[in-house]
């Protein structure tokens, strides 16, 4: 009897470990989820830096946010901080687009070397119309490419062509919406390069 009751304690205890063994898989488990949630998250917020994407308003610092240009390298906003830039947004069936871009292309290779940048960024076009375009007028400053419109639509751009001048601090110092004429440019941009 003795060794019939000590077999089923055996048994019992065995039963009993086994329990804990499976409660301690499913907690492990659990927390490998719960984990791996937290990382995909993280990453997935991570790899999209114009979710962020606010209003550019003057006086205030430019939203930071990540496009590539015509050749696939990619252009992040807080790279060019301590550089005067000007943002353009601008697209190729756009008349006042394209009418001002020559001066806006002048003004850059004549103050470029005075840490002057200037991006345009493409609204919402194909690459491949953008990249015919600006080889035909032989423009070099860099086009970037806002395909969904995503980071234009933050920084609340309504209108083409619009203009975005930020200083060397990063913040936003005007927005142009409409045109620039040469006089414009200089006017607007040249108290930029002194600051």
């Amino acid at each position: 009897m003795t060794a019939s009751v000590n077999s089923r304690q055996v048994r019992q205890q065995q039963r009993a470990a086994q329990k804990r063994k499976i409660r301690l898989q499913n907690i492990a488990l659990i927390v490998g989820g719960v984990i791996l949630i937290g990382v995909v998250l993280v990453f997935a917020f991570a790899a999209t830096p114009n979710a962020a994407v606010g209003p550019a308003q003057i006086g205030k610092p430019i939203s930071n946010f990540s496009l590539t240009d015509l050749n696939g390298a990619t252009h992040t906003i807080a790279d060019y901080k301590g550089r005067p830039v000007l943002i353009n947004a601008w697209a190729t069936w756009c008349p006042p687009c394209k009418a001002e871009m020559p001066a806006l292309h002048e003004f850059y290779l004549k103050h470029k070397a005075e840490g002057f940048e200037l991006l345009a960024i493409n609204s919402g076009e194909s690459r491949s119309a953008v990249q015919d375009f600006v080889a035909q007028k032989g423009f070099t400053f860099p086009v970037l490419l806002d395909t969904n419109k995503d980071v234009l639509d933050g920084l609340g751009v309504s209108g083409l062509p619009t203009s975005i001048l930020v200083g060397r601090d990063g913040t936003v110092k005007t927005i142009h919406v409409g045109g620039l004429t040469p006089t414009a440019i200089e006017q607007e941009l040249m108290p930029l390069l002194s600051q």
